[in-house]
């Protein structure tokens, strides 16, 4: 699944190759196979130059997304598993910095494939110039 959301971004980014936005992605051990950092093919799938990807076998990105997720942020409906947070998506407005606490997302879901529609129309809504 997570795979074919990273597809689904990709699509998204590459159907606006002007949209000023960054995506960072985190890679984690979810699944028992998940026994190492991704491959090449795999990181292949986000090959636009706004892409960042990391690999965080130690979940740390989760775990402060975790204890961030409380309001004003939104509550994810899914994507959890073992008390880790996992093919989410989250949409942050330009000019937010996360320093001690995450900057409050005006999106904030998964799984990513599920919701690529309202993951555009973020993006379309932020690059109104």
């Amino acid at each position: 699944m997570c795979l074919r959301g990273a597809s689904a971004v990709q699509r998204l980014l590459d159907e606006r190759p002007a949209a000023r936005v960054r995506v960072y992605t985190i890679w984690e051990p979810i699944q028992p196979i998940d026994i190492a950092a991704p491959t090449s093919a795999v990181l292949g799938r986000l090959h636009d130059a706004r892409v960042q990807q990391y690999w965080d076998p130690q979940h740390a990105v989760s775990a402060q997304m975790q204890k961030d997720a409380r309001a004003p942020q939104p509550v994810q409906e899914c994507c959890e598993r073992n008390g880790k947070v996992w093919d989410l998506a989250a949409f942050y407005p330009a000019g937010g910095s996360w320093t001690a606490q995450m900057p409050t997302a005006t999106f904030f879901n998964g799984p990513v494939l599920d919701l690529i529609d309202q993951l555009e129309s973020a993006l379309t809504g932020s690059v109104s110039r």
